[in-house]
């Protein structure tokens, strides 16, 4: 075998295997509600700074880096990156090439004049004002393990603050220039504690004991905590979360030795080329044998399914549907065929000639978007496809019918389970954990992951529907492109929702963000795990809502008396305890103290990430209306309309 046959095989494995992308664990950001016209001089300067921190640092081997752009001008911007102290150039680049590429400028500060962000393995920062030299305490981040040392509390807690008090000393006063600082020391034999101290090298000795003090004062005595500011940063936990767990201060990143690689030229032999040759050929032999078999299974999988419901349709006209043949599959729309009845119409279950069951939502003929534009939405919407969401098939227009086709879920919605007293026992914890679970993951597809960034608006129970085996999918997240309603990205001139789910900043300003959408999971949250309705508590007369209820027995530490009777003898303390807290976050007044869908979604699936502690939640606009204990979109007093509505902010990606 000729040697450029060898090179070409190798060449094509190594384009088909794909590279190892190692992506940052995300831990929080601060973007204060303050924002710049994309069009601005801010806005290219902002560019320009990220692309400098991006583009330096795999140059810059000591894990810190300040610049700016824009000197002299009004519009100038400061900036800086810290790579944590243990992290090598690989794992400190993959970090702020994250930050400064994707997660500021695209998903968690978008147009934010001032933003921080931090990752287990760096925190990247840029302002208005220079940062650099400057002492920062604020925003300030406490998190903590919500699980207690087993053992003498009393005697690990002197250790600990003992313990991390020395290393503030020893941090700030660092002579390598890096002031980076670890340590272990043994509580028990089966329990050793592990902590960190980290300050930006730009700031002086004094200042860096300021800031490390300030936040030892934060730190709670669980497993572990840890506390985040901008200048500097603690942790402490009962594992090894570091690398190189060694009594003493570690090496600057800079001063880390990586295995060297031999690069002497040596002839290969004949046998050796005939082993990589081999198992190069076998290699693409298997890879080409399971591209085969894939697309055979695909190609027979769309041709089984009926026209609208492959997942390669590129024209409106695969999705659309014969009038005739919904009026078939629903009986007419009769009324026996009624799923319900919502702000845009009816919902009626249907049967193709196939066997395929559906749900055909009926739309109110007030819409004033045009045919053409109809179609084009829902070609959008249709390709957003989640395990976790309610999947559009299709559509049908004649005359002055619109009609809707979904997937039909069997098991109705959330509340028609989780509010009876008879059903409610078929949704043990394990069941409602899943639950919260998939539509935490839903919601991430609509906020971040999707091609369109779709803010919901009207998350509550009753939109979260159950398949046969009691999976989430959430509905209705794309009717408002679909029915053409007045918006902006920003804010609305027409305040729709469901009283008890909707954020203070949206009922009041209307003023909608992807945080008005995780306003209304905390309180789906809290939902499903007391078994109550947010409604029932103002309708009864009680003097608190759902969420100060809440909130007073995580106060008091008794959650366990928040739990719905019905499944408090057999749920999990912690994972109820990590659900409050996390409900508790959801719903807090400020927007820039409630999680993203994306932290939300860490937290729930990662029990070794430390939680923010929650403040009291936002106040709650009271009104006792009477009635039963039924989602109440409006009332005459309320400045918001009854619409069942989803949203869609106007830019695909």
């Amino acid at each position: 075998m000729t040697l450029a046959i060898i090179s070409s095989i190798s060449l094509l494995y190594i384009i088909l295997i794909p590279k190892s992308i190692s992506l940052p664990t995300y831990l929080y950001n601060s973007c204060p509600n303050n924002t710049f016209a994309p069009t601005t001089k801010y806005k290219t300067n902002l560019n320009t700074l990220l692309h400098s921190l991006s583009t330096n640092v795999s140059t810059n081997p000591t894990g810190f880096y300040a610049t700016s752009a824009g000197n002299g001008t009004r519009d100038a911007i400061y900036g800086l990156y810290l790579c944590r102290g243990d992290q090598n150039t690989t794992s400190c680049t993959d970090c702020v090439k994250t930050a400064t590429t994707t997660d500021l400028p695209q998903t968690y500060c978008t147009n934010s004049i001032v933003a921080t962000i931090w990752y287990d393995e760096c925190m990247v920062r840029y302002s208005n004002e220079s940062v650099l030299g400057k002492l920062a305490n604020t925003p300030k981040v406490s998190m903590m393990n919500t699980q207690r040392v087993n053992g003498n509390q009393t005697r690990f807690a002197e250790m600990m603050r003992k313990t991390v008090n020395d290393m503030a000393v020893q941090t700030a006063n660092n002579r390598s220039g890096v002031k980076f600082t670890s340590r272990t020391v043994n509580f028990t034999r089966s329990i050793t504690l592990y902590a960190l101290e980290q300050c930006t090298p730009d700031l002086t000795a004094n200042d860096c004991n300021r800031c490390l003090m300030g936040a030892i004062g934060q730190l709670s005595v669980m497993q572990g905590a840890r506390v985040l500011q901008p200048s500097c940063n603690i942790r402490y936990e009962i594992y090894p979360f570091y690398n190189g767990a060694v009594n003493y201060t570690l090496s600057p990143a800079s001063n880390l030795v990586l295995p060297s690689i031999n690069t002497g030229k040596k002839k290969l032999s004949a046998k050796v080329v005939i082993a990589i040759v081999a198992s190069v050929v076998v290699t693409l032999s298997a890879m080409l044998g399971m591209c085969v078999f894939f697309i055979k299974k695909r190609s027979k999988k769309h041709h089984s399914l009926p026209i609208g419901h492959s997942e390669d349709f590129t024209s409106v006209e695969s999705l659309q549907y014969d009038l005739g043949t919904l009026q078939c599959a629903t009986n007419n729309f009769s009324d026996e065929n009624k799923l319900g009845e919502g702000g845009f119409g009816g919902v009626y279950m249907g049967v193709l000639s196939n066997g395929q069951e559906i749900a055909v939502k009926r739309l109110s003929k007030s819409s004033g978007q045009g045919v053409q534009e109809f179609k084009n939405e829902v070609l959008l919407v249709a390709k957003l496809q989640h395990r976790n969401l309610v999947r559009l098939l299709g559509f049908c227009i004649a005359g002055d019918e619109k009609l809707l086709v979904y997937e039909y879920v069997p098991n109705k919605s959330l509340d028609h389970f989780l509010f009876d007293p008879e059903k409610k026992g078929q949704l043990d914890w394990e069941r409602r954990y899943k639950i919260i679970g998939g539509v935490a993951r839903g919601m991430l597809y609509l906020h971040q992951d999707s091609r369109l960034r779709i803010i919901h608006r009207d998350l509550k129970v009753s939109n979260v529907l159950l398949d046969i085996d009691m999976n989430p999918k959430v509905a209705d997240f794309g009717m408002a492109r679909i029915f053409g309603v007045d918006q902006t990205q920003g804010n609305t001139s027409r305040v729709v929702g469901t009283y008890g789910y909707m954020s203070p900043e949206y009922a009041m300003h209307g003023q909608f963000s992807v945080k008005s959408d995780v306003y209304s999971f905390g309180v789906l949250v809290l939902e499903t795990i007391s078994g109550k309705r947010n409604s029932s508590f103002y309708q009864s007369g009680y003097a608190e809502d759902l969420l100060s209820f809440a909130w007073k027995k995580w106060r008091d530490g008794i959650p366990l008396e928040f739990v719905d009777e019905t499944v408090r003898d057999s749920c999990s303390l912690n994972e109820v305890m990590r659900c409050m807290h996390l409900g508790l976050l959801c719903v807090q007044e400020s927007i820039d103290d409630r999680p993203t869908m994306a932290t939300a979604v860490l937290m729930l699936e990662s029990h070794s990430v430390t939680l923010p502690m929650p403040d009291q939640p936002a106040f709650f606009i009271k009104s006792y209306v009477k009635g039963d204990n039924t989602d109440q979109s409006t009332s005459k007093s309320m400045p918001w309309s009854m619409n069942d509505i989803s949203v869609t902010e106007v830019e695909a990606r």
